[in-house]
């Protein structure tokens, strides 16, 4: 995640880090063995969509038997293992490399044909970065698709469980469980490179893509951290363009999760620019929906307050070095995997049923 990423970074040099007690435990849910991670890389040249855009759809909601959730977010706890394993996975590194070929490996575990899609582009520091995309898709019954967008690099401070292990984790485990499956849409799963460095994932990606495959692209949604704060949040623009993230809050309610939004959110960081790989979509005019946990009733009631100020760093968890496993499982009990369970459910529940 990116926001406000120039002021995070001075407020670290101005406050010590603490250490913090344990909270208030939650339900758990068992963790996996993490999946292999060694393989060799493809690269593909990348391939655009032409198919005729059809008019937009209608929300519907199903009831809430239609989802069974009681075993979600346990694949996913298996590859936020694996990747923060890695160590931490700044964009341009060889660790950044070696996350991509993980979710390369994964996504073929899964039964999918990934493509790799290398990019260079230039940071917010100036700096030149290679780095790439990795897409899977899923056919679905309509040749409209729907993008699914998690960032995999991270800061080069802790390991980046929450930013964005997380994110990356519950998509992939979505993915496997419909691999399977009857879709309405066709599903284009992407993990974005570089994203802490000034998105330069979402917005390669974005640049590819023709005027009928922007047409052609129900929406897309954003994957940012989505396991260390408080609460769980939507958001999404306002008018028409709302219409996916309040079929989400209907459907999240009947299915008895706290999910809540910011109407009118300002996610701006403090130049102006986006703070996720959302915006590339959105300058596209592309409806976005974006995901992630924190606490808006918290610190400067900005969203980027996560938790308690007596946790993390003033309450700030992601770009910071207790932005591990160990520390959000010990602080936390129970948190990560009621809302990686949550997450994967939701994201399930959109996928299967929005049409």
């Amino acid at each position: 995640m990116k926001r406000r990423l120039l002021l995070f970074v001075l407020t670290l040099l101005a406050v010590a880090a603490c250490s913090a007690p344990t909270a208030t435990p939650t339900a758990t849910v068992a963790s996996p063995t993490p999946p292999a991670s060694s393989f060799q890389s493809p690269v593909v040249t990348p391939q655009t969509t032409t198919a005729k855009p059809t008019p937009s759809p209608v929300p519907t909601v199903q009831s809430p038997s239609a989802t069974p959730v009681v075993n979600f977010g346990q694949i996913a706890r298996g590859h936020i293992e694996a990747l923060t394993n890695i160590g931490p996975r700044v964009a341009g590194t060889a660790a950044e490399k070696r996350a991509a070929a993980y979710i390369v490996a994964a996504f073929q575990g899964s039964g999918y044909a990934p493509e790799v899609r290398p990019f260079t582009a230039t940071d917010d520091y100036g700096v030149r970065v290679s780095s790439a995309n990795v897409v899977a898709v899923k056919t679905g019954r309509s040749a409209r698709e729907i993008v699914v967008g998690a960032h995999y690099d991270s800061v080069k401070n802790g390991r980046g469980a929450d930013d964005n292990a997380s994110g990356v984790a519950v998509m992939l485990e979505v993915a496997e469980l419909l691999k399977g499956e009857t879709t309405p849409y066709t599903m284009r799963f992407v993990a974005f490179g570089s994203e802490e460095v000034g998105m330069l994932g979402s917005n390669a990606y974005v640049a590819q893509m023709s005027k009928a495959d922007r047409a052609n692209t129900v929406a897309m949604v954003n994957l940012d951290s989505v396991m260390a704060g408080d609460f769980a949040y939507v958001y999404s623009d306002e008018g028409a363009r709302a219409a996916l993230r309040d079929w989400t809050l209907v459907w999240a309610s009947r299915n008895g999760f706290d999910l809540r939004t910011i109407r009118n959110v300002n996610l701006d960081d403090p130049e102006g620019g986006g703070s996720s790989d959302y915006y590339a979509f959105q300058q596209a005019k592309i409806p976005f929906i974006y995901f992630e946990t924190t606490n808006w009733n918290l610190g400067d009631k900005d969203g980027y307050t996560q938790v308690n100020l007596k946790y993390g760093v003033r309450g700030v968890i992601r770009h910071t070095r207790y932005d591990t496993l160990a520390y959000l499982d010990a602080t936390f009990p129970g948190r990560l995997d009621a809302d990686l369970k949550m997450f994967v459910a939701m994201l399930h529940g959109l996928l299967t049923q929005y049409e």
